[in-house]
């Protein structure tokens, strides 16, 4: 049997063209000999044509433009960056539906943790793996290591790394070590929970 395909959504500011999410797609499909499916929102579509920046609609919005790409699928994983990956976390329910990757989850907006998003995580049908920096601004490690995580989340850290993945100059490693390591643990990741 092949792999179930494996869906990538970008975050809420950058589209697929963003120098991380082209790094991590290549090195992805190299672990798995298989191309990753970009997703993109039909806001990013009409940012990307007019070169003018918008914000992302309201979330609700995103959840079926999402589905939309994965409907004739018979098994899929869901993955994304960021808001792309809290929107992956609501389609846990469909069948084709295996797994769930979140390259930096929100837990909270900056500065917000009171505003947390814990509840997207807390009704999940699947397996769900969250690769984080320890210094994420939007969940770093003090936060959530202090949060009750479901079981069938698995939080793995990037130490250093922040939203970006981005790592402090001391810990010498740049961005495609990093992305390297991801692709290897979500490679593991994947193999070992579908």
């Amino acid at each position: 049997m092949s792999s179930p395909s494996f869906y990538l959504a970008h975050g809420a500011g950058a589209g697929h063209h963003n120098d991380f999410l082209i790094q991590l797609s290549a090195a992805i499909s190299e672990q798995r000999k298989q191309s990753v499916l970009p997703v993109t929102f039909s806001y990013m579509k009409e940012q990307e044509h007019s070169l003018k920046k918008r914000p992302p609609p309201r979330f609700v919005t995103l959840v079926p433009e999402y589905r939309h790409y994965i409907e004739h699928e018979e098994a899929c994983v869901v993955a994304g960056k960021s808001m792309g990956g809290r929107v992956a976390t609501q389609l846990s329910h469909l069948p084709m539906v295996k797994a769930i990757v979140c390259f930096g989850f929100p837990f909270y907006p900056a500065g917000k943790p009171e505003k947390n998003r814990l509840s997207f995580l807390s009704d999940l049908n699947v397996p769900c793996l969250i690769i984080q920096g320890t210094r994420d601004q939007l969940g770093g490690y003090d936060w959530v290591s202090q949060q009750d995580i479901p079981e069938n989340v698995d939080v793995v850290w990037i130490e250093g790394a922040d939203h970006d993945f981005k790592t402090l100059k001391k810990y010498n490693r740049n961005v495609s070590d990093t992305v390297t390591q991801i692709a290897k643990i979500t490679h593991q990741w994947l193999v070992k929970n579908i």
